[in-house]
């Protein structure tokens, strides 16, 4: 979904609609470490939810500011299975860069799954705030609301991998190419086969097989489109014990 200003416009993904829709005081957790040094606040009734988070450092996300783009497979796999839904009002603090120096829960969706996942997701983009409504706290800090809506367009289904957050289009995959496999480079290699990635701008591309260094005690389950209903989704390779 992409936003160009609190409301201005919506686009539905093939697993949630996140409208941009932000709670109280609560007890500090430890500070948490993925390249960024976060301190996130729980709710005190409630260890699972958080309430707020804020960035301890220098913002470090690179590049530009952008457009509010929340990607399809975010919506937590649990929440699905639990058909939770839900709107998180969500309260902005911004740095000079248009990063979010703090984000804090106004109004729960109820479910802490999705709470979390949207408080964390909110400090990972770079906004052009002139976007959105900016108000200014006591201190002068840009601040602003924003919903973060989320809305189950199928039910979960565990035999259908477009509802745990597959990759599925509904165009079928060209054949596969002919590889050239060759030997391999030295003992304990194994061939990676090559496979179609889908782009929404340029559709199937191929990404060309290679050799990789083989697991003692499994085998490579190359990636593959499989046929879901009228769909085709994608499933990544994996490594399978040979047990």
């Amino acid at each position: 979904m992409r936003t160009y200003g609190l409301f201005h416009k919506m686009k539905w993904t093939s697993i949630c609609v996140a409208w941009l829709l932000f709670g109280g005081p609560a007890n500090s957790s430890p500070s948490r470490d993925d390249g960024t040094r976060f301190l996130v606040t729980k709710r005190p009734d409630n260890t699972n939810f958080f309430t707020s988070i804020a960035r301890l450092n220098s913002c470090k996300i690179p590049g530009p500011p952008t457009s509010f783009i929340i990607p399809w497979n975010i919506y937590p796999v649990e929440s699905r299975k639990h058909n939770e839904q839900g709107t998180v009002i969500l309260q902005l603090f911004f740095d000079p860069d248009g990063c979010v120096r703090k984000a804090a829960i106004v109004q729960s969706s109820g479910f802490y799954r999705l709470d979390n996942v949207s408080l964390e997701f909110v400090m990972t983009v770079k906004l052009q705030i002139d976007n959105f409504h900016i108000t200014q706290t006591d201190d002068g800090q840009p601040t602003t609301r924003m919903p973060i809506g989320w809305k189950l367009t199928k039910p979960y289904d565990p035999k259908d991998p477009c509802t745990q957050g597959a990759k599925c289009v509904d165009e079928a995959p060209p054949p596969p190419q002919p590889e050239v496999t060759g030997t391999a480079p030295q003992p304990g290699y194994v061939w990676m086969p090559g496979y179609y990635v889908y782009y929404a701008k340029t559709a199937y591309q191929w990404n060309d097989g290679y050799w990789g260094p083989a697991r003692p005690g499994f085998h490579w389950n190359p990636p593959q489109w499989k046929h879901v209903g009228s769909k085709w989704a994608f499933v990544p390779g994996d490594w399978k014990s040979d047990k």
